[in-house]
C-alpha cells in the first residue's frame, strides 16, 4: 500500500468517525415523501386503420376517477397531445383528425394519466390508410 493510499483512508476514517461522534444526521426533510406508483391502464382506438382526412378517437379506460389524461400521437414529422378528464369510471376518450398523415405508417399514441401521486401509462396506435 502507497503512503498516499494510506494518508486517504486515514484522513476517510478520521472524518467518518468526527461525523459519527458529533451525532448530526444529514437527511432532506423530517417527513417521508410519498412513493409515486405507475400503473398499467388500457387504450384502444376507434378506427385502427382511419382513411385519410378523417377522424379516429382513442378511448382511455382503467385510470383513476377525474385523472388527467394526455394523448400522445407521435406521426412522422410532427407529435401532437391532446387532453381530457377521465370520468368518475376511469374512462377518458380524445379524438386525432387524420389529416395527411403518411399513408401505411403507424402512428403510436402514447398515454399518461395523472391523479396524486399515481401515474398511468399505456399505449395505442393506428395506421393511416388510403
Amino acid at each position: 500500500m502507497s503512503a498516499a493510499t494510506s494518508i486517504r483512508r486515514s484522513v476517510t476514517t478520521g472524518l467518518i468517525a468526527l461525523f459519527l461522534a458529533s451525532g448530526t444526521v444529514a437527511v432532506g426533510s423530517s417527513a417521508p415523501a410519498e412513493a409515486a406508483v405507475v400503473k398499467p391502464c388500457k387504450a384502444s382506438m376507434s378506427v385502427t386503420q382511419p382513411r385519410q382526412y378523417t377522424k379516429t378517437s382513442v378511448k382511455v379506460s382503467q385510470v383513476g376517477a377525474r385523472a388527467k389524461v394526455t394523448t400522445t400521437a407521435k406521426y412522422k414529422t410532427t407529435t401532437t397531445n391532446k387532453t381530457a378528464v377521465a370520468s368518475t369510471k376511469g374512462t377518458a376518450v380524445t379524438t386525432y383528425s387524420i389529416g395527411r398523415a403518411t399513408l401505411n405508417r403507424k402512428v403510436v399514441v402514447d398515454v399518461v394519466a395523472k391523479s396524486g401521486n399515481t401515474t398511468w401509462k399505456c399505449s395505442t396506435s393506428f395506421t393511416p390508410k388510403r
